[in-house]
């Protein structure tokens, strides 16, 4: 029943979390940042980077402040993934969690650093996790299929992969994020002949040397209005 004038209820609470799947591309692989828990529950695990939410603030600035605090670094795209509020998901009591992903420049791979309550802070490819504290293998398991989706809707590919990159770069992580192979003439082809991508001049010319490429930002936006229209 709430109290008259100060609207303060008196029904009982559960404590709320934001938890943050945090990728990144280093050329090779996608990978996704854990941090090794440096106290209980789960002491010695890995985990995402995440925490209990403040008074004052909403679900994602929780998120970000706890990546920054426990990794220093910072997201450049974030979106909610969903809630997950299992009954027994936290062993300190009823704790609601809300996901997210992140993606993080190819260069802020080597400028995670543990802080807070994280022992360690490091990278795993996507294909190779340990085992994970909580449920956040559920989380990672709705994190990716988030970030499928986000490939096909939103330009987040080319944030991954930074300023310039290869055609095999591009390759390579639609595979790790994906889970798949593809052709490789076809898919050079496609994105060529949309104009998503434009050469630029470094490495292109020497023979062996694959070509570089720079997105093209205004043909992507012109294609994706052609292609929603009804």
């Amino acid at each position: 029943m709430a109290k008259e004038g100060n609207f303060c209820y008196e029904y009982w609470r559960p404590a709320v979390t934001a938890d943050n799947v945090v990728f990144c591309f280093d050329g090779e692989h996608l990978n996704v940042l854990l941090i090794e828990r440096k106290n209980d529950p789960y002491r010695g695990h890995w985990a995402f980077p995440g925490g209990f939410l403040e008074e004052h603030e909403t679900l994602e600035e929780a998120a970000r402040r706890e990546l920054k605090e426990e990794t220093g670094i910072e997201a450049l795209y974030m979106e909610e993934i969903g809630v997950f509020s299992g009954v027994d998901r936290d062993p300190r009591g009823r704790v609601i969690s809300a996901g997210f992903y992140s993606v993080v420049a190819p260069g802020t791979k080597d400028l995670a650093v543990a802080g807070d309550d994280a022992a360690r802070a490091v990278w795993f490819p996507v294909c190779d996790l340990p085992p994970l504290a909580f449920d956040h293998a559920e989380i990672f398991r709705k994190a990716i299929i988030h970030l499928r989706i986000g490939f096909h809707l939103i330009p987040i590919a080319f944030q991954l992969l930074g300023e310039t990159f290869t055609i095999p770069d591009m390759q390579r992580l639609y595979t790790d994020v994906f889970g798949h192979g593809f052709d490789r003439r076809n898919f050079q082809k496609r994105f060529l002949n949309l104009g998503l991508v434009d050469a630029v001049e470094e490495g292109g010319g020497k023979r062996g040397v694959p070509k570089h490429y720079r997105f093209n930002e205004e043909a992507y936006y012109a294609l994706r209005k052609r292609v929603m229209k009804f």
